[in-house]
């Protein structure tokens, strides 16, 4: 029992070993990691001579700290010199096609893994994301040669938005690029495109055919954005992402069925073993099919360590299988733990664990008539208090309806939909016309029963500000306490424990007020707060099936628990004003201000005007008059002053408006901070608009890659000529100013706020 414990420590050290990935700045230079495993050889040499465990502890620490570090520095060396290039490769097509070909064919991504560039064989492939608009359409298998010009995935970088870099490093696709020219090299048949296409022709015949592609194939691409709302809406879209919940839902069916066939096989033939195996090896094909995407191959690795350790009759805890799983999945690749699904996957065991053991159900309710349905509303009840914490933490929000939406969804998903598209495929392969038909046709009517539900009971999703990630824990804690009688002995405790909970309602701001310039790509959006209530500046662009609003602002100011009071609106580009309507859907009454006579202002954005708000005074000094269809010269240009500090939102303003605004204000037209104009373009920043303005920081707001290359190298110029500090949101993510009695101070994101090695940026084009 001893050495067992002992293992468990080993193997808990060597998992934790690998957190610092999570929170380091940058990964250790050659000379610092060589020098650490040096100290660590010292370490282990000194350990096994005196016997000390403590020693032999902190040498598996840092082993696995060296192993992780090591291991995703070879990953970025191996991409660096194909960023920001323009190559001639030859490729292979890892995606599936599903497209069928009598539609329009929209550009979309494609994976692909590179063999060869520049006529060189690579000794260990590339996997990289091409978006495709080529007529073309490429085929899972086919080698192309392609000359493409790539890019790295350079994340929108904002508190509460989606941290696009640390997925891609965590799935390694942090390497994109775009099509130039593309030439079919070797057309390979692949078997996975060959089960795809002899049941495209059924799939193609029903409504629901994005969610039967999504759970077939892996592939969510064609997911319907209606569709994909009330599931996300209801907390099901889970079911809809291949996971360990499909896995083993093909090995049970498989299983089962194989067992079920040994009944008629003499009993000195069958083995223990038989149906187990083949479940496994049923599961591996369907992650095969499905791509192998990361969360199905963890699921696959975990099912087969299981197997391994049930053959070799280990009798050991589920906690202790459990560890030695997520050990070996971090042995195998230590950047599993940037994964967000990583986290979800081993925080739902865990609690299925904690569940089952600390709150098991009764054997009369496990063995009654109404036993299913009991376990159900057991298992869903308990997931949702346990899972709250990093559900928080992961989607900063709940669905209010997920406890009876799963009620509804996992049955039929589980025991209709799912395994009707499992027998609906394999008839398709095999051209059963009217079996597959027809198992198809159930799937589909499964299907449109769910979302009828699900319908009558979709509510918004509820969003939480970061104030109650502390108070989610409260499930894990009544059930401990309870179970354990806590509360009899340790009453004190408690209460300073309750007190620590609640405390981040009680917390006070030590900032007057503050500004936050949003990294949301070529825009701008500016939020102006004091810790409660908000104003913002532009709302950012609107994107062919999402915009700035829904991914950036929106989750920025629910993290912040703000109240948006008013907006106002530079002009009405699109970049500008693209996330106008769907913020008034959701603070339906906040005032608006615009220099547009076509918007429904509450307030006119005319040149003298002013507004009080909070401790702040608003100022606005252009335009001079209104506009039908307000352009970059028409821009609402805001003086905003505490009565100390100062700031000049001057939106796209052009050059000769400057100079009408320096003739018209002169020496008053002087901020402490200056909301660089036109992003940046040559067409505004004149030297004298900057010598009246003489700002001690500048903020700028642009995408990186951006196709007009803004910032303009002359504006860069003009600045660096009259040596005022800027920021670009392209390189510094999201850029905040906090405002105190006497001073203030900046951060931005990706220095300051949250430094993260895999928020670097990685390439060769020019850091401004």
């Amino acid at each position: 029992m001893r050495q067992i414990y002992s293992h468990d420590l080993l193997i808990i050290t060597f998992s934790l070993g690998c957190l610092p990935l999570m929170f380091m700045s940058k990964l250790l230079s050659d000379i610092l990691w060589y020098a650490i495993a040096f100290g660590v050889m010292i370490t282990v040499i000194v350990s096994t001579f005196l016997f000390r465990k403590t020693l032999l502890l902190i040498s598996i620490f840092m082993l696995s700290f060296l192993w992780s570090t090591a291991y995703s520095k070879q990953y970025l060396i191996n991409i660096a010199p194909y960023i920001d290039k323009t190559l001639v490769v030859k490729a292979k097509v890892e995606s599936i096609n599903i497209r069928h070909p009598f539609h329009q064919i929209n550009p979309y991504y494609l994976q692909w893994t590179i063999l060869d560039s520049n006529h060189q064989t690579l000794s260990t492939p590339i996997p990289i994301s091409i978006y495709w608009d080529n007529v073309n359409v490429p085929k899972i298998g086919q080698i192309w040669q392609l000359t493409i010009k790539t890019k790295v995935v350079h994340s929108y970088l904002n508190e509460g938005g989606f941290d696009s870099q640390r997925y891609a490093i965590a799935n390694r696709t942090l390497l994109s690029a775009k099509i130039i020219n593309a030439k079919l090299l070797k057309d390979k048949n692949d078997i996975r495109q060959t089960i795809v296409d002899h049941a495209l022709p059924y799939m193609y015949l029903f409504h629901y055919r994005g969610i039967l592609f999504a759970l077939a194939f892996g592939d969510r691409s064609q997911l319907d954005h209606h569709y994909r709302q009330i599931m996300m809406n209801t907390g099901v879209a889970h079911l809809m992402a291949i996971s360990g919940m499909h896995i083993l839902l093909v090995f049970g069916m498989c299983y089962s069925l194989v067992k079920l066939m040994l009944f008629f096989i003499p009993q000195r033939f069958n083995n223990l073993y038989v149906p187990i195996v083949i479940g496994w090896l049923c599961a591996c094909f369907y992650a095969w099919l499905t791509g192998f995407n990361p969360p199905a191959l963890r699921a696959i690795m975990a099912l087969g360590i299981w197997i391994y350790l049930r053959c070799k009759n280990q009798h050991i805890s589920a906690w202790q299988k459990v560890n030695r799983i997520i050990a070996l999945l971090l042995l195998t690749d230590p950047l599993m733990i940037l994964s967000e699904s990583f986290w979800l996957s081993c925080y739902a065991v865990v609690s299925l664990i904690f569940l089952y053991e600390w709150v098991p159900l009764s054997k009369k309710n496990q063995y009654n008539k109404r036993g299913y349905l009991v376990k159900l509303i057991h298992l869903q009840l308990g997931l949702t208090a346990l899972l709250l914490p990093i559900q928080l933490f992961v989607f900063q929000g709940v669905s209010i309806m997920a406890l009876l939406a799963n009620l509804i969804a996992i049955p039929i998903i589980s025991l209709m939909t799912f395994p009707s598209i499992l027998i609906a495929l394999c008839f398709s392969f095999f051209d059963c016309f009217y079996f597959a038909l027809w198992f198809w046709f159930v799937a589909e009517q499964s299907l449109d029963y769910l979302f009828y539900c699900l319908e009558l009971i979709d509510f918004p999703w509820f969003t939480t500000s970061s104030d109650f990630y502390l108070l989610s824990i409260i499930g894990w804690l009544v059930i401990i306490i309870l179970k354990t009688e806590f509360w009899r002995r340790h009453t004190i405790t408690l209460c300073i424990l309750l007190m620590i909970i609640v405390s981040p309602f009680f917390k006070k701001q030590h900032y007057l007020w503050r500004m936050d310039m949003l990294d949301v790509g070529h825009g701008l959006a500016i939020v102006i707060h004091d810790g409660k209530s908000a104003i913002l500046y532009d709302t950012g662009a609107q994107w062919q099936n999402s915009s700035a609003a829904e991914r950036i602002i929106i989750p920025f100011l629910q993290r912040h628990n703000l109240d948006v009071k008013g907006i106002i609106i530079s002009h009405q580009h699109n970049d500008h004003i693209g996330g106008l309507s769907l913020l008034q859907q959701h603070y339906p009454n906040a005032w608006l201000m615009s220099s547009s006579s076509r918007l429904k202002n509450h307030y006119h954005c005319l040149s003298e005007n002013h507004l009080k708000w909070n401790n702040l005074s608003l100022t606005v000094l252009w335009p001079t008059h209104l506009a039908e269809y307000a352009q970059n010269e028409d821009s609402c240009v805001i003086h905003i002053t505490d009565g100390q500090f100062s700031v000049l939102l001057s939106g796209d303003l052009e050059k000769n408006q400057e100079y009408q605004l320096i003739e018209k204000y002169r020496n008053t037209l002087k901020s402490t901070i200056l909301q660089i104009p036109h992003h940046g373009s040559n067409t505004s920043s004149s030297y004298a608009f900057l010598n009246a303005v003489n700002p001690s920081v500048s903020l700028l707001s642009t995408a990186r890659y951006n196709p007009w290359k803004l910032p303009s190298n002359k504006v860069i110029a003009r600045y660096k000529d009259r040596q005022l500090n800027f920021y670009t949101t392209s390189q510094s993510g999201q850029i905040s100013l906090v405002f105190y009695h006497h001073k203030w101070e900046l951060k931005t994101m990706r220095n300051e706020i949250n430094p993260r090695w895999y928020h670097n940026w990685f390439g060769h084009l020019p850091v401004y």
